[in-house]
């Protein structure tokens, strides 16, 4: 098995051919994971069960029962998404043995198609940050640098596929939480509108902020998991030239990193090439509302979620008695908070922000799209490369000194808010090795615009592979 030949697609091809058995590359896949034990991008995989699966697929196959799209292609799965035979911890201590009966409807639909549920793979505790570095299960590691973090919250999902431990997970993003460690780790990563992927059967945060969405070594890969999930037909590539891409200084590209930019930059001169306009657009009716909205929303309904959720899957403990028995400090502190009547978000400020500074959010969003006629906004993903697993919690972009959460999903938390959907195109490498993301977020529910854009583009820009 290769590093670059190794996309769902790819696999599926050469499964077709008879080149290669589900079992043969489940082996092998099993193989790479012990020797690259250190990232800890799993938290779970059962390998009997896989390699079962495995076999099972094959004997299907030889006998021309395709159940799918994916038939004999493992897919892991972010270790807050039910999927039925394994624990979903949620990174979180209280949930260590909860095993839930169902898989969560984005699972199902993919196991359906004859996806092999390929074990779960480590987050950010309950989902509250971006570095995954988790006190109860240990943080995923970046496959470029292990001494950095892979991103989060879906860390082990960034990992894993980053490192050619499987071609394709399935992590969630309230904030940036797929794209983030997409961009970490030198991969695709696509956050659907909100509501276009379900979310049943997952460990929530925000009922109206959350969604899944994959993490894939191919803008194609990401096609075909969206036309699965969503029941769709697969989108065709659409044409480069004449597409705007609007260029939001405030906001977004006011404070980066320098290295960081000139990758962007590089990488949007790359669609120029190819007859993309580039446009500079104004933001700054962006932050206001943003800040107004984002926080008091997210902390608002994650107690109100997570009691619902505990309860629809009999789990015989309240929001307090897992908040009690979260291990890591940051997001001990988020859950406390939440509890505390002193600094909880009021019924009152939550019906401001969702009536009032989201309305008005998404209005400024829909304004700058239509008053410059642009297709996309364009940014990068992250203003700093990967940091430093050193549990410091801060770091420096352009000699300033940022609280790391904050600082981490500014870029991609603001479009998040305002449920649009985003890509994060593997843009290049810094001189030290280390993988940066190009983020194209586009119009409400314009997705698959921006699956047919990224399919027109992924050739552009090759997957980096990480050291052997």
């Amino acid at each position: 098995m290769t590093l670059k030949a190794f996309t769902l697609t790819e696999i599926a091809a050469a499964m077709a051919r008879g080149r290669l058995s589900a079992e043969e590359f489940v082996t092998d896949l099993l193989m790479r994971k012990a020797s690259l034990a250190s990232i800890n991008a799993f938290v779970s995989l059962d390998e009997e069960r896989a390699l079962r699966d495995a076999r099972q697929a094959d004997a299907e196959r030889a006998t021309g029962q395709l159940r799918g799209a994916l038939h004999g292609l493992p897919i892991a799965f972010k270790d807050n998404i039910n999927v039925a035979g394994y624990v979903t911890t949620g990174g979180t201590p209280a949930l260590r043995n909860f095993r839930p009966v169902k898989d969560a409807p984005v699972a199902a639909w993919l196991l359906k198609a004859g996806a092999i549920a390929y074990g779960k793979n480590g987050m950010h505790e309950l989902a509250y940050g971006a570095t995954s570095a988790n006190v109860a299960y240990g943080a995923p590691r970046n496959p470029f640098d292990q001494a950095r973090t892979s991103g989060g919250s879906s860390g082990g999902s960034g990992a894993a596929v980053g490192a050619r431990l499987v071609p394709a997970s399935i992590g969630t993003d309230t904030g940036g939480s797929v794209r983030i460690p997409a961009a970490f780790c030198g991969a695709w990563g696509y956050r659907p509108t909100t509501g276009r992927w379900p979310t049943a059967g997952i460990v929530p945060i925000s009922t109206t902020r959350d969604t899944p969405g994959p993490i894939t070594l191919s803008a194609t890969d990401m096609v075909l998991l969206d036309s699965v999930v969503t029941s769709s037909s697969p989108v065709v590539a659409s044409a480069i030239k004449g597409t705007r891409l609007g260029i939001p200084h405030k906001h977004f590209w006011d404070l980066v990193d320098s290295e960081v930019a000139a990758i962007c930059m590089e990488a949007l001169q790359r669609l120029v090439a190819e007859g993309a306009e580039l446009v500079e657009v104004d933001s700054r009716a962006l932050p206001e509302p943003y800040a107004a909205a984002a926080m008091s929303i997210s902390i608002y309904e994650g107690t109100l979620a997570l009691s619902a959720f505990l309860s629809d899957h009999d789990i015989p403990l309240t929001f307090a008695e897992v908040a009690d028995q979260v291990a890591s400090p940051d997001v001990r502190e988020i859950l406390l908070a939440q509890l505390n009547p002193a600094t909880a978000i009021s019924p009152l400020a939550y019906e401001i922000a969702t009536t009032e500074h989201l309305p008005a959010l998404t209005s400024a969003y829909a304004d700058i799209f239509k008053a410059n006629r642009i297709d996309a906004l364009a940014f990068p993903v992250c203003r700093l490369p990967a940091p430093e697993l050193d549990q410091s919690s801060t770091v420096v972009i352009a000699g300033k000194v940022l609280p790391i959460f904050p600082a981490l999903i500014h870029n991609t938390d603001i479009g998040s808010v305002a449920s649009l959907p985003g890509v994060s195109v593997p843009g290049g490498l810094t001189r030290a090795g280390l993988p940066v993301g190009l983020g194209l977020d586009f119009p409400f529910e314009q997705d698959q615009a921006l699956l047919a854009f990224s399919l027109a583009i992924e050739t552009l820009f090759p997957i980096p592979s990480p050291p052997a």
